[in-house]
């Protein structure tokens, strides 16, 4: 009985150093985190830059904002100061998000896609994001070369992509847990945003269309549970990654949440094993002509 015990505790102490090893201890490739450094730079201007620009401001306070949220997406983009200027785009879309938005009241700021690009932020400071694909990069180089001494290694602690998969999982899971409810999963609410978008005042003459609302609401429910739990997954990752692309590229098109679709699909990376990335990175490069395959 002692040994069974024994057994029990041994399997469970190799499966917590696992997943402390997973989580905070794995270096790899930065190429992932910097990807997604550029990307989160590109939604920050496409989502609030016609808004910020200066002569939009009134006030000061207002003023204030723009100024810091050119000047930290800017540097975000260029990858200059990578991590301080991650962690300083985060802060300033929080500000957005809590002060001008909830406590303002400027309203389309407290939507969903404010927050998940704030914390998006503030998690890639927790990367290497600056080792690759940027000016701090360049200047490593530059530094090594004058110095004589081998380039740096693109690599780095990773534990900031895996903060971003668990976010993007509790996202999925209380996504999927308020749309289980009668509303949602009879299919109501999906007849709501038809007749809202698309059929106007008219009710669809499908006599089917009840029954395919209905179906549609049980399969997001379904989906976005399995994307919760199956995503992080490497057995369950494969098969659901094509389905959670689908997914919201399908929303991107069909609704007006066009940021929080693009910013979910940009995260994705973090799903994905970064020194792989690297490699299929590799694989698309050429040097003098000759393509670089590695196993």
């Amino acid at each position: 009985m002692s040994a069974l015990v024994e057994g029990e505790a041994s399997r469970s102490t190799v499966l917590l150093r696992s997943l402390v090893d997973w989580a905070v201890n794995t270096e790899a490739s930065s190429r992932s985190s910097a990807l997604i450094r550029i990307g989160l730079a590109i939604l920050f201007w496409s989502r609030w830059a016609g808004e910020l620009t200066l002569f939009s401001s009134h006030g000061a306070l207002e003023l204030a904002l723009s100024l810091n949220f050119f000047a930290a997406t800017t540097m975000l983009f260029i990858g200059l100061s990578s991590r301080v200027a991650a962690a300083w785009a985060g802060v300033v879309a929080m500000a957005m998000y809590y002060y001008f938005g909830q406590q303002l009241g400027r309203e389309p700021w407290t939507h969903h896609h404010t927050y998940l690009l704030a914390m998006a932020a503030l998690l890639l400071a927790l990367t290497p994001c600056g080792r690759s694909y940027s000016l701090d990069r360049y200047l490593a180089v530059t530094r090594a070369a004058r110095e004589r001494r081998a380039c740096p290694a693109e690599r780095g602690n990773v534990w900031g992509l895996r903060m971003i998969v668990i976010q993007m999982s509790v996202l999925y899971f209380y996504s999927a847990f308020d749309k289980t409810q009668s509303g949602f999963l009879s299919g109501a609410r999906l007849e709501h945003i038809v007749l809202w978008f698309y059929a106007g005042s008219d009710y669809p003459a499908m006599p089917s269309f009840p029954t395919m609302a209905m179906l549609t609401a049980v399969a997001v429910v379904v989906l976005e549970y399995a994307l919760a739990f199956g995503l992080p997954l490497r057995r369950t990752r494969r098969y659901l990654l094509p389905l959670g692309i689908a997914f919201h590229l399908t929303i991107y098109v069909t609704l007006p949440v066009y940021t929080f679709s693009a910013t979910m699909l940009l995260l994705y990376l973090a799903y994905l094993d970064p020194d792989r990335v690297h490699r299929v990175i590799d694989r698309m490069q050429c040097v003098d002509g000759v393509p670089r395959i590695q196993p």
